[in-house]
């Protein structure tokens, strides 16, 4: 496993670590804690996506639709492709 990129695993890394992908309830309260983040008064979207990394923003983005909480999934998206096209 290669060094961890900015103190963090990789959803991949993640996988090859734990051998599986992370279960709903951990979904779940990481989606939380982002949620939180990006109202904190202060963050920046792009710092933010970029701390966590743009395939966790992803995989709760899928995570969330499953879950049907559409509106949490327009956050991630329009962040996703904020990030992608900066």
């Amino acid at each position: 496993m290669r060094a961890l990129e900015g103190g963090r695993f990789s959803v991949n890394e993640f996988f090859e670590a734990f051998g599986n992908m992370p279960k709903d309830n951990d979904l779940h309260r990481i989606t939380q804690t982002f949620i939180k983040a990006y109202h904190r008064n202060g963050t920046d979207p792009f710092e933010l996506v970029k701390g966590f990394g743009i395939d966790w923003v992803e995989l709760l983005m899928k995570y969330n639709e499953q879950v049907e909480e559409y509106e949490l999934c327009a956050i991630f998206r329009d962040l996703i492709n904020d990030y992608k096209n900066k």
